[in-house]
């Protein structure tokens, strides 16, 4: 026979055994919340503290410092010191851009610096962080370079400007692209 007629659903939920399953229910929702409010807090303090972390002052400092002296490697050379001058200079540039480097200056730069006696010294007059995230940054170097060379031993100047791209990469900040602007 069916006992709802006897025992409706409303007498049924005020029962002892009813009050227990709100109980548990009521705790599990709470103890879920929880877990997700922890999740959620730990998610925002990875994904907004420790990113403004990584592109702080110092950080921007650190790819400042490493397009000004990279720079300045790439662009200074002499037929006396040739070989090491380049090595230097590579030390500051990764990826398709050391290829390139590399394959340029076996090619066009070391031939003419040794034939030619063609010295080259650069230095960056200013230099500043256009954009920085946590493993990239872009920094706007303007440098004055002054070329002398066995056909014009008169010291040549020029200025110009370029935008350095650079990635981190263990640690360190290194050149990956290198555009004139």
């Amino acid at each position: 026979m069916n006992n709802d007629f006897e025992n409706p659903p409303a007498a049924r939920a005020s029962t002892p055994a009813g009050t227990l399953r709100r109980l548990v229910s009521g705790r599990t929702v709470l103890s879920l919340l929880a877990i997700v409010s922890v999740a959620v807090a730990s998610g925002l303090y990875v994904g907004l503290y420790r990113t403004d972390a990584r592109t702080g002052d110092d950080v921007a400092r650190a790819a400042l410092d490493a397009a000004t002296a990279g720079s300045e490697a790439l662009l200074s050379y002499s037929p006396e010191t040739i070989d090491a001058d380049l090595e230097t200079a590579k030390s500051y540039l990764t990826g398709d851009f050391l290829a390139y480097y590399t394959e340029f200056t076996d090619r066009v730069v070391a031939p003419a610096a040794r034939e030619k006696s063609v010295t080259a010294t650069a230095s960056v007059v200013r230099a500043a962080v256009s954009d920085l995230q946590a493993d990239a940054a872009t920094v706007l170097v303007f440098t004055n370079q002054v070329t002398t060379s066995a056909d014009r031993p008169d010291p040549t100047a020029m200025s110009s400007s370029v935008l350095v791209s650079l990635t981190e990469v263990d640690g360190r900040w290194l050149i990956s692209a290198f555009d004139p602007v």
